[in-house]
């Protein structure tokens, strides 16, 4: 910056010098071309009275000391004199003159008036031969004294220059870029000191100012960052908490649902198995009778017809109130493994879904709604059942829950679709739909409309997570009036590892 504002300012005088001296040097010219004019009048004004007298008398010698006289001048080359007839009559000339290029003819006429009386005779004239070499060695002089003067100018305003611009400008220049720099670099820096109420010293009390704001800041967000990293601990520490007690209620919210299958499947089974204990009771009752009149001899045949009917009565009504609990035994005991273990395995989608529906019975049998299922009996999965199950039966459950009211009556469907790799399986329901505004948040943690009332709002996220995370799968939801549907997508053969799955 330095080198090319000093070109810059010895350029721009330059310029204006050598300007300068186009203009003086023509001014010059022009004034010595005056000059040179007249000298050239005046010579030739004096050669033409001198020489008129000396011609008029045929006086050679006069005429060469006159003539001798002229030469002596730089300027005059040469000095011829011809008479009236045009004969040479006399010339005189300087040693170098046939050298010399440039040359100006000046001729005078030549005449002689005697006394003064009467018309003036004409005797000849006179040519004078001009050299410029004097007005050009003169004019060269000028010049070079003027590019000298340029110059000698040029390197003093040069060394000015450059020492008024490295206080004034560059000097000042250079703090202010330091100091920016390591205002950039730093975050302490001391301000700069003024060196005058010219621009620069605005500049440095700006820069002051911005140093000065730029600390305060600077502390200001160091405060701040403190206080968010504390901050941020807090946060961290109780996320941890909250994470640690959400899987607390996770689990317990699976215990609490294996807890209720418990006691619903107890409360089904004990109605079978109190008919065939009955039944049971009634067998052993009619078996002493049939003893004691054996024992007595007393026994009819009619007697034995009715023992054998009543006998294969009981026996049937024993043996289909033992079937019913075993299959309830059954389906109890394989959902409860499956929900504790979360094992993988092979399994018909169909079969299983009806074990699980079954399992959920209880909780319908004061209710007016309806559970039903439509699967391929053909589906096939290698997945978690227990984990699967647990998403139906919440499902099911939430349905049950939030879309109908206690005396409220309906059907929730669980229709399955085979599409090859996958199967979709749609979860819908006839009772109130969920709020359009609560379609965002319906998978969110601890969300939940019944608050206090037995919601705890991990249903559907556990649902989702469930799904997303562990099954590979996606979950959707839509709602409108008339119909509420969940969409779950899985694949039939669980991946290894499972992919992370968006909730949509």
């Amino acid at each position: 910056m330095r080198f090319k504002l000093n070109f810059l300012l010895v350029a721009l005088v330059t310029a204006v010098l050598l300007v300068s001296s186009i203009f003086s040097v023509f001014a010059l010219r022009h004034q010595l071309e005056q000059r040179f004019d007249q000298r050239k009048q005046e010579i030739a004004s004096k050669l033409r009275a001198n020489l008129a007298q000396a011609l008029w008398n045929f006086d050679k010698q006069q005429a060469e000391r006159v003539i001798d006289a002229e030469l002596a001048s730089q300027d005059v080359l040469a000095i011829r004199v011809i008479d009236e007839r045009g004969r040479l009559f006399l010339e005189h000339a300087r040693k170098n003159a046939a050298d010399i290029a440039e040359k100006d003819l000046v001729s005078a006429r030549l005449e002689w008036s005697g006394d003064g009386a009467g018309e003036a005779l004409a005797l000849g004239q006179v040519e004078i031969d001009f050299s410029r070499e004097y007005l050009e060695r003169v004019m060269f002089e000028v010049i070079r004294a003027r590019l000298i003067e340029i110059v000698v100018l040029n390197a003093l305003l040069g060394v000015m220059l450059y020492a008024a611009m490295s206080r004034i400008v560059i000097r000042p220049l250079l703090d202010l870029s330091k100091a920016f720099r390591e205002l950039a670099s730093e975050d302490h820096v001391s301000e700069l000191k003024l060196r005058g109420e010219d621009e620069f010293g605005e500049v440095v009390d700006a820069y002051n100012r911005i140093e000065r704001r730029l600390v305060s800041d600077i502390e200001r967000r160091s405060a701040v960052e403190q206080e968010l990293l504390r901050t941020n601990r807090e946060l961290s520490a109780t996320l941890d908490t909250l994470k640690q007690a959400q899987d607390t209620l996770v689990q317990s919210e699976k215990f609490a649902s294996l807890g209720e299958l418990v006691a619903g499947v107890a409360h089904e089974i004990n109605t079978p198995v109190g008919v065939a204990l009955t039944g049971a009771s009634c067998l052993q009752e009619e078996t002493r009778r049939m003893q004691v009149w054996l024992d007595q001899g007393v026994i009819r045949k009619s007697d034995l017809a009715q023992f054998v009917a009543r006998v294969d009565e009981g026996a049937q009504l024993v043996m289909s109130n033992v079937e019913r609990a075993a299959h309830l035994i059954q389906s109890f005991k394989q959902v409860s493994v499956d929900a504790s273990s979360d094992e993988r395995r092979q399994f018909r989608l169909g079969d299983y879904l009806d074990e699980v529906l079954t399992s959920l019975r209880p909780k319908f049998r004061h209710r007016r709604v309806r559970v039903t299922c439509a699967c391929p009996r053909d589906v096939e999965m290698n997945s978690c059942p227990g984990l699967l199950a647990q998403v139906v039966t919440n499902l099911v459950l939430n349905a049950l829950m939030h879309g109908y009211d206690e005396d409220g009556a309906g059907e929730i469907a669980l229709d399955v679709r085979d599409e090859g790799d996958w199967v979709e399986m749609i979860c819908r329901n006839d009772g109130h739909p969920i709020p359009v505004e609560h379609l965002p948040r319906i998978f969110d943690p601890f969300f939940t409309t019944r608050r206090g009332r037995g919601g705890t709002g991990l249903g559907l996220n556990i649902v989702a997570n469930i799904v997303t995370h562990r099954l590979g799968g996606t979950i959707r939801v839509s709602s409108a009036p008339g119909e509420t549907a969940f969409v779950v997508r899985l694949p039939k053969v669980l991946p290894t590892p499972v992919p992370e799955a968006l909730v949509g």
